[in-house]
């Protein structure tokens, strides 16, 4: 079981387990046995199934959703990502440098998890009944709006404001989850517990895309109903059984500054270190490539192949599998050569596979193939990036600097985004054009990340290295 994080490591009675559980894990005050590490891995791994499950419909489903509402390429990628992207700039350097200062009986991440929690699945649960809400609204007060609002732009104006809703408490729930990881993981297993959490993360998408995904349009408002109570009682049952250790005192009250000064210190002391700096435009540019592509990737295998809902969730459903399969092993890999290795060959994959998607798909089984090779260079950026992340940043600070990760990669979204989605209606709606975008801003990625290895050898490397910290933290 998982320690209480009020008992002194060095007090821990051991005499008395069985002898397999006499080797313990520490990280801070939390002390684990095996059984203990195990205990916190179902339950850190329940929550992200649950999670998974939860924004799988984001992800998969809302630019299908957006286009059948006839909302422009411009607009599905302002909705898609930009609004997240925007959100995350302004928002999370406030709330980041509040979280990794805040204290109280649960912990410092847990709190905000408990508050955010139930608004997102209240925002995700409006965004399903938005046609209705909205077709309502106009019904009863159309004769009092101006001739320009018309029914479908009142739609469309609502789920904008439900999106950008979502988007800002999702980022207050990822980013607390994420560094509650940091925070209680053994950073000597992190790489494999991030391998375990991809591939429950995966699973959870295989029964999202084989099980609800081909019938989310007809029965739209019962599966966001569904999956929002459901993800609330499990992120909820989690978040009980979780337990943080103590943390050093917070920072003094004289560094909690008004929002322009705390935007300024936050940026001074997150760019300082070219390493942090390198690292974070690498991230820049891999979300723009990846994430940005995604939604026009599936709007071209729906129009311009023709394929079915019930066929493109089976094929999503295999290459969700296959991934599951290679995040064993890259776990695997990620402690033996380090993440950063792994990283570095992943985006190379990213730079080159998308030529062959470019040139070879021409139907739903030459889609499969490409995914299922894709799938290596995807799986591993995922997986790699983020225990690069768990490796490279500060644990004192690692809110405030995963935020910053963060806030690159949304800045790569808002303006990835808006260029890919005016880009498609330049091209008039020629979304094979998605898979070279990929293949270059991925290219684009390569040399930060060999800046970043340099940098990563000048502190050390694999086996000495130490997280530098701002001047005035050190």
């Amino acid at each position: 079981m998982i320690r209480d994080p009020g008992m002194n490591p060095t007090t821990m009675q051991t005499e008395s387990l069985p002898q397999s559980e006499l080797h313990t894990y520490q990280i801070g005050t939390l002390v684990y046995t095996r059984r203990g590490l195990v205990a916190l891995l179902f339950w850190l791994l329940w929550g992200d199934f649950a999670f998974t499950f939860f924004e799988s419909i984001f992800s998969r489903f809302f630019p299908i959703y957006l286009k059948d509402l006839q909302a422009s390429n411009t607009l599905i990628g302002m909705m898609t990502g930009s609004f997240a992207g925007l959100v995350n700039v302004v928002f999370l350097p406030g709330i980041s440098r509040w979280s990794d200062n805040f204290r109280s009986r649960l912990g410092r991440r847990i709190p905000f998890l408990y508050v955010s929690t139930p608004l997102v699945v209240c925002s995700l649960i409006l965004t399903g009944f938005a046609p209705e809400i909205g077709g309502g609204v106009f019904d009863r007060f159309a004769a009092h709006l101006p001739g320009s609002i018309t029914r479908g732009g009142l739609i469309l104006g609502l789920l904008s404001a439900l999106t950008v809703s979502f988007h800002f408490f999702n980022m207050v729930l990822v980013g607390s989850y994420n560094c509650l990881i940091r925070d209680v993981v053994p950073q000597s297993l992190i790489s494999r517990f991030l391998a375990w959490f991809r591939i429950v993360g995966t699973v959870s998408s295989v029964f999202f895309l084989w099980y609800v995904f081909p019938h989310i349009l007809t029965y739209r408002r019962e599966i966001c109903l569904g999956i929002g109570l459901f993800y609330l009682a499990a992120f909820f049952l989690m978040c009980s059984r979780v337990k943080e250790g103590e943390y050093p005192p917070p920072e003094s009250a004289e560094r909690h500054l008004g929002i322009l000064n705390t935007y300024r210190a936050y940026c001074r002391e997150c760019l300082q270190i070219p390493l942090y700096c390198w690292f974070f435009l690498t991230y820049l540019l891999v979300s723009m490539a990846i994430n940005c592509a995604n939604g026009f990737t599936t709007l071209f295998v729906k129009d311009t192949l023709g394929i079915e809902m019930t066929s493109l969730g089976q094929i999503f459903s295999w290459i969700a599998g296959l991934s599951a399969i290679i995040f064993f092993a890259l776990g695997w890999l990620c402690d033996r050569l380090s993440p950063l290795w792994v990283t570095l060959a992943s985006i190379i994959g990213l730079c080159l596979c998308p030529i062959l998607g470019y040139v070879a798909v021409n139907s739903g089984r030459g889609y499969l193939v490409y995914c299922l090779i894709f799938s290596l260079p995807t799986s591993a950026w995922a997986l790699g990036s983020m225990a690069a992340a768990m490796k490279l940043f500060p644990g004192e600070e690692f809110g405030q600097f995963f935020a910053g990760m963060n806030i690159f990669g949304c800045g790569g979204l808002i303006i990835g985004n808006l260029l890919i989605g005016a880009l498609m209606d330049l091209v008039h709606n020629d979304y094979r054009m998605a898979f070279l975008w990929t293949t270059v801003v991925s290219g684009l990625a390569i040399f930060p990340m060999l800046r970043v290895i340099r940098e990563w050898k000048r502190y050390g490397g694999p086996n000495r290295y130490v997280p530098p910290l701002p001047v005035g933290k050190a």
